[in-house]
């Protein structure tokens, strides 16, 4: 599991998908930059610890080439909508979409999301280790 801020990702990339990226694999991974030249020299200090949560971002990660950053990027930020909470007690992956009403669309185009029951899914958050 994976606890983080998306407020404070998304500021500090400034938006850039591929900057999004490159935090969650650090924040993932625990990447460490190897000198003042490496990309993620600029975020060394910068603590990204929060309450938004992905359950599953070794399989995301793992499988990000096969979709674009933007894709990656819509679907954390989307995931970081769900409560801890509720995730804890009821083991519940899934976001409501009356929390995102103005995104159907773009939920649709994305192929790491789909809508059932009034319900956003996450592919990787359900998916089940093999």
């Amino acid at each position: 599991m994976l606890l983080f801020n998306w407020k404070k990702i998304y500021e500090e990339t400034e938006g850039s998908t591929s900057e999004i990226l490159n935090v969650l694999e650090m924040l993932h991974y625990k990447k460490i930059p190897y000198n003042r030249y490496d990309s993620l020299y600029k975020y060394r200090n910068t603590s990204f610890s929060g309450d938004s949560f992905l359950a599953n971002p070794g399989i995301l990660l793992e499988h990000s080439f096969r979709y674009t950053p933007k894709e990656i990027a819509i679907y954390v930020a989307l995931a970081s909508r769900r409560k801890l909470a509720d995730y804890i007690a009821f083991n519940r992956r899934t976001l409501s979409s009356r929390h995102a009403p103005n995104l159907t669309e773009i939920i649709n185009t994305n192929r790491l999301l789909y809508i059932e029951d009034g319900s956003i899914h996450f592919i990787y958050e359900e998916a089940q280790r093999r």
